[in-house]
């Protein structure tokens, strides 16, 4: 007892023992998990609750234990349950762990290299957090690892060489990091286990490997959205298991190889692709794969092929003819190529065609009748030279396997359909808009088409095999079709949830039938503009409750408006300018409260602008001119909030002009010699503001709403492209110095286009030579030799991830040729003499001018002081005469505050002068906007 040591002690020092219950010992892998719970930072859900010495650890959220030993940790986030935190080293001693998936929280900081010493870890799933740094070296020697997916972070530098190819790795998922460098198969490994290879979206450069072909269990290869350059090299014909392959957004040349046509199980093969599949994300990449030849025709005896994705890859030649009953093509995309020929009869065999897109090529002759296009989702022929009459195409039977949707989860096939088309990202995304409306498109226009129209339908049994009912889209226009419309174009719409109908730019004659829009109650779509077409407007027209646009310009139709078109509250467009209407303005239009757009020039209309016009609220463009309108403008017309484009010119309308609520322009008014003259100095556009897009220029206006375009081969310029490379990259700078004045070219060009010259005729890239500014730099005018005229654009390598990239995607980009583009005819790699980012504070100068004034760069106003005078100088003058308020459009000076507006000018000329040295850095320019309490700033 405590007496009896004290007793004996007598006085002495004597140890001091405490008495209490056996202590049990934490073990090592709570300690462990424990750790990692410390280095959470945020866990919104409290996931990780549980996580205490008080309960068994083989029991806590997220984990699995053998034997007491924990073997798998696994939680994967959500948008509202995901951690916060960085990935703790202790990880690295649950020596037993055979999976550690870790997906979509919010991780940061690097991965453990610990992790590297787990040789029993079987899955390692970290897609979908903000890990950065780079790949440890042994990260391929653990030997057990059969999946790897560290996709979605901000990895970089390159990919570790033992990496691919390792023993019995199974799944490699790296894609959309920062990863860069070459592509490296262990040359070690047979590469037997690699069944899934997925880099997309990093900036991996060099080759193909051609040791891929050693990976011989291969089905999936995604090597989309990289800098990858050369051929696909013939060697990825070994791969007899090979499924999917994308090398679609790389740098790639050289012929398809025809070793692909062994590929006996491929499903499905990218060459191109036009839509970022990751919007958003790297949104300025491109695709710069530019191929030479065709289509191999092995290619096409593929008995599993079901996808073939090729837009814009530079194919030329005609189109294979070896096709058979076998095919089993869904989706075919090879639109803008350059093939020519016939559209081969034989693809009528492809009977499983949900998806064929062959427009902006060079095909002739007729389309085949054999073609399956009553089942297919989307067909789109246009922008060739076809001609011939439009086939009936006879009623298919549509098979369920042309219109469904796959979906095979697992890291190791993507296969996706929607409604028969395929997707990966957006690619198809006008299939399914954001409302979810499922749109099944056929377009034959421009092209050479003639005869009468035909009756048009879905293939047996396609509409039920749908989980919706598709809104229909028909697009014939821009072709030579004549006859008259028949009284049903579209058989079985009560199978439709819409139709549109575009036949604009034809000879069709006759009278607009009745039959045709009280046939269809689901039209909301009805263009025929720039025909033929006489007769009346027929009263029937108010059965067409659902119809969105009407469009029927510049025809010969006579007689009134009738007045049942006011029923139709859901039109928005009512184009009928350009014909031989007559009789009075029809007053029910006002009852339209949807009506956007009312275009009744050039007709023989009477009377007067009806009050009730007011009524429609949304009205944003009304044409009435060169029609015989007398009477004063309604004043109540100043209450239409939303009208912004209004032309009466050429009427006899007399009294006031109304004040409108926007600022409407006084050619609108002309030509009525009894109205009040209008109170704007100018007839082009409103003091001080940006000319509107439709402002004075009304046949222009058509143009745009018929959505034409002029071709960019009218242009007399020629590119040149010249980089401005970012301070502080000595690697990029040395290999910049080796051809500072070399001038790669693409084409024959004078020997006087030298880098030298192009800085003397743009004199050192002057203001007085600016044409413009955008978000890759500036452009600038060049007279090398008398006649040779280009267009300077100087690129800043910040907008492309590094030289090898801009080398690699210039390059291509000059081995494109097409009808449709301004030439590239070469491009300079300079050194850094032209310093940081004051090239973006020039442009940021410039465009602060602009909005700060509602000029532009070039502004017409400023013809009068000369050639070369631009925004930059005006800026000038106005300064140093003392009239700076000048500059300003006048409501944003009344707006004020003027002592900001005044900073905010002075900034701006200093962004804009001609010595670099004197410029501020954009970091200046922020600085400065925070001093003016600029908002965002």
């Amino acid at each position: 007892s405590a007496d009896t040591l004290g007793a004996n002690c007598k006085g002495r020092r004597c140890p001091l023992f405490f008495l209490s219950n056996p202590v049990t010992s934490i073990p090592q892998e709570a300690m462990s998990l424990l750790a990692f719970k410390k280095s959470i930072s945020v866990d919104p859900f409290r996931l990780l609750l549980d996580w205490n010495v008080t309960n068994n650890y083989c029991s806590w959220y997220g984990v699995t234990c053998t034997d007491k030993r924990v073997t798998s940790l696994n939680i994967t986030g959500t948008y509202t349950t995901s951690l916060t935190g960085t990935l703790a080293a202790e990880v690295g001693n649950l020596t037993e762990l055979r999976a550690l998936s870790l997906p979509h929280n919010n991780f940061t900081g690097n991965i453990p290299v610990e992790i590297t010493r787990l040789m029993f870890l079987e899955v390692l799933e970290l897609q979908g957090n903000r890990l950065s740094g780079s790949l440890h070296r042994n990260l391929g020697e653990i030997s057990s690892l059969g999946l790897l997916n560290v996709s979605y972070n901000l990895l970089s530098g390159s990919i570790p060489e033992k990496l691919i190819g390792s023993a019995r790795i199974r799944s490699i998922d790296l894609s959309y990091n920062q990863l860069n460098g070459r592509i490296v198969i262990d040359s070690e490994s047979r590469c037997e286990s690699l069944v899934y290879l997925k880099l997309s979206g990093n900036f991996l450069t060099d080759r193909i490997p051609a040791e891929i072909g050693n990976c011989s269990n291969l089905r999936s290869v995604l090597l989309d959205e990289n800098i990858l350059e050369y051929r696909i090299p013939p060697e990825i014909g070994k791969l007899s298991q090979l499924e999917n392959l994308d090398v679609s957004r790389n740098s790639l040349t050289d012929k398809i190889p025809k070793e692909l046509g062994n590929c006996s199980k491929l499903f499905s093969l990218v060459l191109t692709n036009l839509v970022d599949s990751q919007s958003g994300r790297d949104s300025i990449r491109g695709e710069f794969n530019a191929f030479d030849g065709g289509i191999p025709p092995e290619l096409l005896l593929l008995s599993e092929l079901e996808i073939l994705w090729a837009p814009r890859a530079n194919l030329g030649g005609r189109l294979p003819r070896n096709w058979s009953a076998s095919c089993k093509l869904h989706v075919v995309n090879l639109g803008q190529n350059y093939f020519t020929g016939l559209i081969p009869r034989g693809m009528g065999l492809c009977r499983n065609l949900s998806f064929l897109d062959l427009s902006s090529n060079l095909l002739l002759g007729s389309i085949p009748s054999q073609l399956p296009v009553p089942c297919m989702v989307y067909f789109n022929v246009s922008r060739n030279s076809l001609s011939g009459h439009l086939p009936r195409f006879p009623m298919t039977s549509c098979t369920s396997s042309m219109i469904s949707s796959y979906s095979q989860d697992g890291n190791l096939v993507e296969k996706q359909y929607i409604g028969g088309v395929f997707l990966r990202g957006s690619w198809i995304n006008e299939q399914l808009p954001s409302d979810g409306e499922f749109v099944v498109v056929h377009d034959f226009s421009w092209n050479i088409l003639s005869g009468a129209l035909p009756l048009f339908s879905f293939g047996d049994g396609f509409a039920s095999m749908l989980d919706k009912k598709p809104s229909y889209k028909l697009l014939l226009n821009d072709n030579r079709l004549n006859g008259s419309l028949p009284d049903e174009l579209f058989s079985a719409c009560e199978y439709l949830q819409s139709l549109e109908v575009n036949v604009t730019i034809n000879q069709i004659s006759g009278e607009i039938s009745g039959g045709l829009l009280l046939n269809c109650s689901q039209l909301t779509g009805f263009e025929a503009a720039y025909n033929e077409l006489s007769g009346l407007i027929p009263p029937g027209i108010s059965g067409s409750q659902m119809l969105e646009y009407l469009d029927l310009r510049e025809n010969r139709l006579t007689g009134s408006i009738p007045d049942q078109i006011g029923k139709m509250k859901s039109l928005r467009w009512i184009l009928l300018g350009g014909n031989k209407l007559t009789g009075k303005f029809p007053t029910q239009l006002g009852q339209l409260s949807s009506l956007v757009i009312l275009d009744l020039s050039e007709n023989a209309l009477t009377g007067r602008l009806p009050d009730s016009l007011v009524d429609a609220t949304q009205l944003q463009v009304l044409l009435v001119d060169h029609n015989k309108l007398f009477g004063e403008i309604p004043s109540s017309f100043s209450s239409l909030a939303s009208l912004i484009i209004l032309d009466v010119s050429f009427n006899n309308l007399s009294g006031l002009i109304p004040d409108f609520q926007h600022r409407i322009g006084c050619d609108g008014f002309r030509g009525n010699k009894y109205l009040q003259p209008c109170s704007d100095p100018t007839s082009a556009s409103p003091s001080g503001l940006p000319v509107p897009l439709w402002h004075g220029q009304r046949k222009k206006m058509r143009l745009v709403i018929i959505s034409m375009v002029t071709s960019a081969s009218v242009l007399a310029f020629i590119l040149v492209t010249v980089i401005v490379l970012v301070p502080g990259r000595r690697k990029l700078a040395r290999f910049a110095s080796l051809r500072r004045k070399l001038v790669v070219s693409f084409v024959e060009v004078p020997t006087e286009l030298n880098y030298d010259n192009v800085v003397r005729a743009t004199g050192n890239f002057s203001v007085q030579y600016l044409i413009g500014t955008g978000g890759f730099g500036a452009t600038y005018k060049a007279e090398l030799v008398p006649g040779f005229l280009v267009a300077v654009k100087r690129l800043s390598i910040g907008r492309f991830q590094g030289v090898q990239q801009f080398d690699a995607e210039i390059r291509t980009l000059g081995r494109i040729h097409h009808k449709n583009l301004v030439t590239l005819i070469g491009y300079h790699m300079g050194e850094t003499e032209m310093v940081s980012d004051k090239a973006d504070v020039y442009s940021f100068g410039v465009v602060l001018l602009e909005l700060m004034s509602g000029k532009r760069t070039l502004d017409p106003s400023f013809s009068e002081y000369g050639n070369g005078f631009n925004i930059v100088s005006w800026a000038q003058l106005l300064i140093n005469d003392r009239r700076s308020s000048e500059f300003f459009s006048p409501v944003l000076w009344e707006v004020g505050p003027q002592a900001n507006l005044l900073g905010m000018l002075r900034l701006a000329s200093s962004c804009t002068v001609e010595a670099l040295s004197v410029r501020p850095s954009m970091e200046q320019v922020t600085e400065k906007l925070k001093q003016l309490k600029i908002p965002g700033s």
